[in-house]
């Protein structure tokens, strides 16, 4: 009975103790930069856990661990990170170092490269495949809402350039930025494949600005085209169709209602004669009569090889882009060619060559048109007998209705334009842009 109160009394003590051992443990320190200054906001977290605080505006802390065997995480952004055991510490005070690879990323600015330590203010870089996962006939319209404070618009034409706005709207010279594609200069970049590009360096600070003078006031959207990797041969095809369609459409009266609202109108400004509908007794949705859901396609073939003394890139595509609008249509054709060729150990030259040809699309501003038109005018056409202009003969021609007087002045049938003119327009664009360079490393 001694025995068993005597072991029954170790358990208690034992257990007690392991109690008392299990007690948080309080920590606190500091945080500081090489230079002793305190660094607020830094994180410290307890590995294996999601349990941590930050520091204070002086970069003091306060934590508690539940083991001496715990260990504290103490990172922050641009920082390389420590581990420190907790042991038998109750104060622990940590110095941060910079992070050397951080720092020592390269970043393009200008017409050539320079560290992220040498900058002092924002540069983003977006790679080029997240350009290519979003088709768009202009590589720009793809970073919508990727970069900050980078503002773009897109236009629902087919072919055109979106609004682009990096640095606000600046009182000298364009509102546009200025683009630099492996080096040269452009006013635009729709010329550029984006399968071709190997990533979009948006330039914003003052640093990377520099260079440019008065033409990057506007800020500098610098493009870096692929290069063929080492030792490898790839060929490469994509493609991709989609559809659009016109969404959020505005709102129109239909034929009775805008019967009500005219007669209504004629009342009240006391018109004694009496409009006669019988002519007009359609009831067309405009919107719809000049609108359609479009196809969008690309195909891209990219073909690469790289030897120790020869880097070579060709790649072509194709892009068809239907508007909403019946009969805008897109055709692109794009061309990139790139070559460099190791001479000598010390000397290097190539080229680059980017090319487009377009057929652009026919456009007359159709929906503002359309949504002036009362509905009761029909959208189909009418026999109606005419006069050969080339002889004497009369035949019967299809005709789209012409609008009753009291539409306003200005306001015309938009079917009338857009069926009569879009294939009479041809607009077609070529263009082409080279470079070529020569490298020599003397040291």
């Amino acid at each position: 009975m001694k025995t068993f109160l005597q072991l029954l009394f170790v358990m208690i003590v034992t257990a007690w103790g392991n109690h008392a051992f299990a007690q948080d443990i309080k920590i606190t320190g500091k945080v500081t930069a090489s230079d002793g200054v305190g660094l607020p906001g830094a994180s410290v977290l307890i590995k294996g856990t999601t349990k941590g605080v930050p520091t204070d505006i002086d970069g003091n802390y306060t934590i508690e661990v539940s083991s001496k065997t715990a260990v504290l995480v103490f990172s922050m952004i641009g920082m390389t990170s420590q581990e420190v055991t907790v042991g038998t510490q109750s104060v622990i005070n940590i110095e941060l170092k910079d992070d050397a690879r951080s720092l020592n990323e390269i970043v393009v600015i200008g017409y050539g490269t320079a560290s992220k330590k040498d900058l002092t203010g924002s540069i983003v870089k977006i790679e080029g495949k997240d350009i290519a996962d979003k088709p768009n006939t202009n590589p720009v319209a793809s970073l919508q809402s990727r970069v900050a404070g980078l503002s773009v618009v897109n236009n629902g034409t087919p072919g055109q350039a979106p609004d682009i706005r990096i640095r606000g709207t600046v009182s000298i010279g364009s509102v546009n930025p200025l683009y630099v594609v492996d080096g040269v200069l452009n006013d635009n970049i729709d010329y550029i494949n984006p399968n071709d590009i190997e990533s979009i360096e948006v330039l914003k600070d003052p640093s990377s600005l520099a260079i440019f003078g008065v033409r990057g006031a506007a800020g500098v959207i610098a493009v870096t085209t692929k290069q063929a990797k080492n030792g490898q041969v790839n060929i490469n095809f994509n493609s991709t169709v989609g559809f659009k369609k016109l969404v959020n459409k505005i709102k129109l009266t239909d034929a009775a209602q805008f019967k009500t609202l005219f007669d209504e109108e004629r009342e009240n400004i006391g018109a004694t004669d009496v409009f006669d509908y019988a002519t007009w007794n359609a009831d067309t949705d405009w919107i719809n009569a000049v609108t359609r859901t479009g196809m969008f396609n690309t195909n891209n073939l990219s073909i690469s090889s790289s030897t120790e003394k020869n880097k070579f890139n060709l790649g072509v595509g194709y892009t068809k882009d239907q508007g909403i609008v019946k009969h805008e249509e897109l055709d692109k054709y794009l061309l990139s060619l790139r070559d460099e060729v190791k001479l000598t150990k010390n000397l290097k030259v190539g080229f680059n060559l980017n090319g487009v040809y377009q057929k652009l699309p026919y456009s007359g501003g159709f929906l503002d048109q359309a949504r002036k038109v009362m509905p009761l005018v029909p959208a189909t056409t009418k026999s109606v007998t005419a006069t050969n202009p080339y002889g004497i003969e009369q035949q019967m021609q299809e005709l789209y209705y012409s609008l009753p007087a009291i539409q306003n002045s200005g306001v015309v049938n938009p079917l009338i334009q857009l069926e009569n003119e879009w294939d009479k327009t041809k607009a077609r664009e070529l263009r082409g842009v080279a470079s070529v360079f020569a490298e020599v490393d003397f040291l």
